[in-house]
């Protein structure tokens, strides 16, 4: 076998070989999307004390999450920059929206209170209980 033969099956067999090991890598910077099947009436309150308390959520939405000049109403099953899915929600509560004066954890809320929140908005969105 020639050097330059010998090179050319090293060089394909080293390509192979990271191509292989390349795609039985798992991606562990995906998280699993939320569940909204999993919201109960407790999980629910919680951010209900949470969106009018710490949160100052209600202080730009709305007492009944009407919106006002500030900020859009949160009644519906969709909004003006998210779909209103209950990932687009945690989403937007989690990391605000640049521009605006919705900004990452309003009123300083702590990580598991964004999910609180998320699943009260939620909830009062899609009918599941109200404001």
């Amino acid at each position: 076998m020639t050097p330059t033969l010998r090179r050319m099956l090293l060089s394909g067999a080293l390509w192979l070989g990271t191509r292989q090991a390349h795609a039985q890598v798992a991606d562990t910077t995906r998280s699993p999307q939320p569940d909204s099947s999993m919201l109960t009436p407790s999980l629910i309150e919680a951010g209900r004390k949470v969106f009018h308390g710490k949160g100052t959520c209600s202080g730009c939405h709305g007492d009944k999450l009407q919106g006002g000049p500030v900020a859009p109403a949160l009644t519906g099953p969709t909004w003006r920059h998210i779909n209103g899915t209950y990932s687009a929600i945690i989403d937007r509560v989690d990391n605000g929206l640049p521009g605006t004066l919705m900004v990452p954890h309003p009123g300083g809320i702590e990580e598991a209170q964004v999910f609180l929140v998320a699943s009260y908005i939620y909830a009062v969105s899609h009918g599941l209980t109200k404001p």
